[in-house]
């Protein structure tokens, strides 16, 4: 029998001051692995560790990819457990030759009320938070119903910009800071941590949503849920790590995960036109400071999310913002042809040209070759 066994995390100051929980995931038939979350000193008053929901969230795909028991050895949500069935069940379906539904036992199983309504938005600059930040705190996207009191915004350092980079985190802190500090209500978080790299950086595709509420969860006695803005439309639903079907499953009674209301790319795009701050501020890329050597703060204008997100700008019949500061060329979009396809990269790529299509812009040089790239790939797509 393979077991996983986490305990309550020791916590220890580093030298910057900064309050750091180290988690060891004990394991029967492997090297043990550390997990840690380092917090600023002006945040650590947030953070509550009484409860191993944060943990057990985090080991649950190591877990269930090495098909061990998860031994918890302290005070678990039981709702949080009821859901995680669920969970495995979803993610044992869809990706059945990477994680396998898992028995986990608890110490102690308890329950406790939510502290409030107000949540946590995870924002590190991109399309999918910037659009829910446009709906829930400025008031002025399309939602006009279904929004949620957002009160706090959370970037995790380690999520888009590599944990070796310290000066870019701090540098994609304070650009939140400032395209959102004129809302005094906002409470701003930032807390790195290793546990993508642990999950694997390579499919991390699969674990995003579990990164996410296993940070945001550390705040459950100062906020009642954390809201995670959608990856993909209701045209092109499919097995991703983030999903209006899953990710409420990383809930407990006292901590809800919230997937936002979902638009496609290009909706988002052309709304966030009503916010030029956003637009002069938004960071999409994260392959660049692996790629091309730039900055990871930055966003290089060569790599696949660079190139689309700038075709989808042009598509759209708008100026490429600021935030791109290198030009698009034809080049560039041929390039697109040298990473693999998925559906997830065809999708959007669709979205691009069929809206550049519908703006009369087919014939621009830049979606012709789009259009070749994507007549290679699959000849049914044009």
């Amino acid at each position: 029998m393979r077991y996983l066994d986490i305990y309550p995390g020791t916590v220890e100051c580093e030298k910057n001051d900064r309050m750091c929980i180290n988690i060891d995931f004990k394991r029967s038939y492997d090297e043990d692995l550390k997990l840690w979350y380092s917090v600023p000193p002006n945040q650590w008053k947030y953070v509550s560790c009484d409860l191993m929901d944060s943990f057990v969230i985090a080991a649950l795909l190591k877990a269930m990819e090495d098909k061990a028991t998860l031994r918890v050895h302290g005070p678990v949500s039981a709702s949080l457990l009821d859901n995680l069935e669920e969970f495995q069940i979803i993610f044992g379906t869809w990706f059945p030759d990477k994680y396998h539904p898992i028995d986990i036992v608890a110490d102690d199983e308890r329950e406790e009320a939510s502290c409030n309504n107000k949540v946590i938005l995870s924002f590190s600059g991109g399309v999918d938070g910037a659009f829910s930040a446009l709906n829930h705190i400025l008031k002025k996207g399309p939602i006009k119903r279904k929004l949620l009191d957002v009160s706090a915004i959370l970037y995790i350092e380690g999520f888009d910009v590599n944990i070796n980079y310290d000066e870019p985190c701090r540098n994609v802190v304070e650009r939140n800071r400032k395209l959102l500090g004129s809302f005094p209500h906002l409470t701003f978080l930032n807390v790195r941590t290793n546990l993508k790299y642990l999950l694997s950086i390579k499919r991390f595709w699969m674990a995003h949503a579990c990164v996410i509420a296993s940070v945001a969860s550390l705040f459950r006695t100062m906020w009642g849920g954390c809201l995670i803005g959608s990856s993909h439309s209701y045209l092109h639903l499919r097995p991703w790590g983030s999903h209006p079907l899953t990710d409420r499953l990383l809930s407990s009674n006292s901590f809800k995960i919230h997937h936002d209301t979902v638009f496609t790319r290009m909706e988002k795009l052309e709304a966030l036109f009503s916010w030029p701050e956003a637009l002069e501020n938004l960071k999409v890329c994260w392959e660049g400071q692996y790629r091309f050597d730039t900055l990871p703060d930055t966003n290089c204008c060569r790599c696949d999310k660079c190139v689309r997100t700038m075709l989808a700008f042009k598509a759209l019949g708008h100026k490429i913002p600021a935030s791109f500061p290198r030009r698009l060329t034809i080049e560039k979009v041929q390039s697109l042809e040298n990473k693999p396809f998925d559906w997830s990269r065809l999708m959007f790529l669709n979205e691009v040209l069929d809206t550049a299509k519908e703006r009369g812009l087919e014939k621009d040089p830049v979606f012709l070759a789009l259009s070749e790239i994507i007549r290679k790939y699959n000849p049914k797509a044009i």
